[in-house]
């Protein structure tokens, strides 16, 4: 059987996978790292005026995202019929999108996954640009690596069992205006929704880790919220191929930081959708300042968490049941 290179690997003869052929492919790093510099030198770039929401620049974010999503053949959802869901922000009444594209399941594809990420960021000051290459052009991005794989798979005849939204959320710097309008005003019943998998800053290392991971971890919230099924299937994914430490200590009630409240993951965990956060903890440093660009994204590790979260939702869309609400 042909080879194939693309962005990330199953092990052969996978339980992941209701067929039982092998998959063809073949897990190349740089492949990965390639894919993902590609995307973030067009969405991290000066060009975009820092994507706040409500200005031109998060226009071309948005242009970008539709073209690569066309590409891909990576449809709209049949209840919007474009790649847009269109809203008025609070206050200052400007238009703003949400972007997400659709690849349709096979024998479950009335329930869904939902891989999420915020395209948005601080915008400008002046002449001082706030790129947001790690928040969130990295979740952004990789929300599109992803995209291109599921196609790819399906295009080879491994397509998902349910169907996987992938969308872009407008407004999360702003108070997660997008995810809230996404919310309130729903193209699938979030009771069709198995999980929503978010990616807010996975490209950088927290400054304030000091452990001897520091290039081989993620933070993941949400983990022992909402579904008792999450955390050992993370865990049993992260365990068959190079494991990453797992690191849940934003999940703590006393959190100070209060994280497991501030990404677009909660719009959906406040109505009873089971969510996983992944997240670099990147809090310090260059958070929301202008060095946040791309030339300080750590490849290596970004693809690795990238990869852990492929492997995840393939898990999610091809188990034969949808993931428990058990827990408050």
């Amino acid at each position: 059987m042909k080879v194939l290179k693309v962005f990330f690997i199953c092990l052969c003869f996978s339980s992941l996978l209701k067929a039982q052929k092998p998959l063809p492919l073949n897990y190349n790093s740089s492949d990965v790292i390639s894919e993902l510099k590609r995307h973030l030198s067009v969405l991290a770039h000066d060009s975009l005026e820092g994507r706040e929401t409500g200005f031109p620049g998060i226009e071309k974010a948005a242009r970008y995202i539709e073209s690569q999503f066309l590409q891909m053949g990576i449809t709209p959802l049949p209840a919007l019929k474009e790649y847009r869901q269109h809203y008025k922000t609070p206050y200052q009444n400007q238009n703003a999108c949400n972007v997400m594209g659709v690849i349709e399941g096979s024998d479950l594809k009335n329930e869904y996954i939902v891989l999420s990420a915020h395209y948005d960021h601080l915008g400008k000051d002046g002449d001082i640009v706030y790129n947001g290459a790690d928040d969130d052009g990295s979740g952004t991005v990789a929300v599109l690596t992803l995209a291109k794989t599921f196609k790819t798979l399906q295009n080879l005849g491994y397509g998902p069992r349910r169907s996987i939204l992938f969308v872009l959320f407008s407004g999360e710097e702003k108070g997660l205006w997008g995810s809230d309008y996404f919310s309130k005003h729903q193209p699938v019943s979030f009771s069709k929704i198995s999980c929503d998998l978010n990616i807010d800053m996975i490209g950088r290392v927290d400054t304030e880790r000091h452990q001897s991971d520091t290039l081989n971890y993620i933070y993941v919230v949400g983990h022992n919220r909402i579904s008792s099924e999450l955390e050992p299937e993370l865990e049993r994914i992260n365990k068959l191929q190079n494991p990453i430490t797992l690191d849940y200590k934003f999940d703590d009630p006393a959190d100070p930081q209060r994280i497991f409240y501030r990404s677009d993951h909660y719009n959906f965990a406040r109505l009873g959708v089971p969510v996983l956060f992944f997240y670099d903890g990147m809090l310090l440093g260059d958070y929301h300042k202008p060095t946040d660009e791309i030339e300080l994204i750590q490849w290596d590790v970004y693809a690795k968490r990238t990869n852990l979260i492929f492997r995840m939702a393939l898990e999610c869309a091809n188990r034969n049941q949808k993931l428990k609400r058990d827990l408050k």
